[in-house]
């Protein structure tokens, strides 16, 4: 199937996006566009959208588009509501929408969810909803997101493949991806502009994880930038662990972050240790706690971390890109660099690093060394493959032949392993 193109469809004067209206919403009400209430042509997806309690409709918001999975299909905007973003903003209380309750001047964005009955997210459909929604509601045209499971994860790749501006995207299990066409064209690299973030379980019976690491890797050779996170799990609805807190806040502030045209925000992490001043940089962006934040190239944070951990004493901060003013201070700058990084807050005390299925570089790693490590020469390379370790480490790359990272504090295990059985695929 070749998606056609939706770059037409979207081509709308500035001045619509300057100009444009909401009706009467009421924020953390779900306000829905049925066939049946005769506010929307058959020819559009039916959607529901939710507005922040700050919303004004004088000012462009930030948008979320969640694309349901398979199924039986929705034929109802009703069921807009079950998704894992629509979840957390029913209440409206800023503590508990997803992503942005680290940033104080920020106040929201707008939340949609379109419904289907039948299989496979049609491009141009997409491009249509996307321009009744700019009718009705103030929609800042730089801050598109896209994000959705199974067939919605599909269809995040659809949208993004079909010239739509889309700023960041987050396909979740996503299936049947083989519609999109790949390789390193100009007909096929438009997701180049996109920040992507795949995560997938490697045991998903249903969606071919292979077919994320090729769409993956072909968006990274025409030069974009993502993640690519290995959910736990053992099947296709698997989920991040603290799914409905933490890890959701964290997805949806590294979309929030990003703006279409401009430097990518790389996330910055931090373990042991907690970002407690944004010193420079544009469009710096917290988290909704301290341990995570997301900034451009050049840009300058502070960071600290405890005088004793366990009784044991601070030695340095490490990490495997960007730089310290002076690693050996608690209390160090830190300067980002073009690329996602964990900073690790080193302490006193030993640390061991087994390999199964490979080898390490160096073999005996210190807390804070840089480690390399290789699959064996003798196994074949294989898209079945990838690391798996006994403790959460920053892998950007877990399906490749050669991973590096940070060595932590104490003792770490990283296997190479093969997802048994056959990926079944559709």
């Amino acid at each position: 199937m070749k998606c056609p193109t939706i770059a037409s469809t979207l081509i709308l004067l500035g001045a619509t996006f300057a100009t444009s209206r909401a009706a009467d919403y009421t924020p953390g009400v779900q306000h829905n566009y049925a066939y049946e209430s005769g506010n929307l042509s058959e020819d559009i997806y039916q959607y529901s959208v939710w507005v922040p309690k700050s919303y004004d409709h004088d000012r462009p918001y930030p948008m979320v588009i969640y694309l349901h999975g398979g199924g039986k299909g929705r034929k109802h905007p009703n069921f807009g509501k079950r998704n894992m973003v629509s979840a957390r903003l029913i209440d409206n209380k800023s503590w508990t929408d997803a992503g942005y309750s680290g940033n104080a001047s920020y106040s929201g964005y707008v939340h949609v969810a379109p419904v289907k009955p039948s299989s496979h997210w049609d491009a141009e459909k997409l491009g249509d909803l996307l321009q009744h929604v700019r009718s009705k509601v103030n929609i800042d045209e730089n801050r598109v997101y896209v994000t959705g499971f199974s067939m919605g994860g599909q269809g995040t790749w659809i949208a993004a493949n079909s010239g739509v501006k889309i700023a960041a995207m987050m396909p979740l299990g996503a299936w049947g991806c083989d519609e999109v066409r790949r390789g390193k064209t100009r007909e096929t690299c438009k997701t180049t502009n996109t920040a992507v973030w795949v995560q997938h379980c490697p045991l998903d019976h249903v969606s071919k994880i292979s077919e994320q690491i090729s769409l993956y890797e072909n968006h990274l050779r025409c030069g974009g930038y993502g993640r690519f996170t290995m959910l736990p799990g053992e099947g296709h609805i698997s989920r991040e662990r603290g799914e409905s807190d933490e890890a959701l806040s964290q997805r949806v502030a590294w979309m929030l972050s990003q703006t279409y045209g401009t430097p990518r925000n790389y996330m910055i992490q931090t373990r042991g240790g907690v970002i407690y001043e944004v010193v420079s940089g544009e469009r710096g962006y917290l988290g909704d706690t301290s341990r995570y934040g997301f900034f451009e190239p050049g840009s300058v944070i502070r960071v600290t971390a405890p005088k004793t951990k366990k009784g044991k004493r601070f030695v340095k901060w490490a990490a495997a890109r960007g730089s310290f003013d002076d690693a050996t201070f608690r209390r160090a700058s830190y300067t980002v660099a073009k690329g996602d990084a964990e900073l690790l807050a080193i302490y006193e005390g030993p640390a061991k690093l087994t390999v199964i299925g490979g080898k390490a570089k160096p073999e005996s790693p210190k807390p804070g060394d840089l480690v390399t490590v290789t699959m064996h020469a003798s196994d074949p390379m294989r898209r079945d493959f990838y690391w798996a370790a006994n403790r959460t480490i920053e892998l950007p790359h877990p399906y490749r032949r050669s991973v590096t990272f940070c060595m932590p504090n104490g003792d770490l295990t990283i296997a190479a392993t093969t997802i048994p059985g056959k990926r079944l695929g559709r």
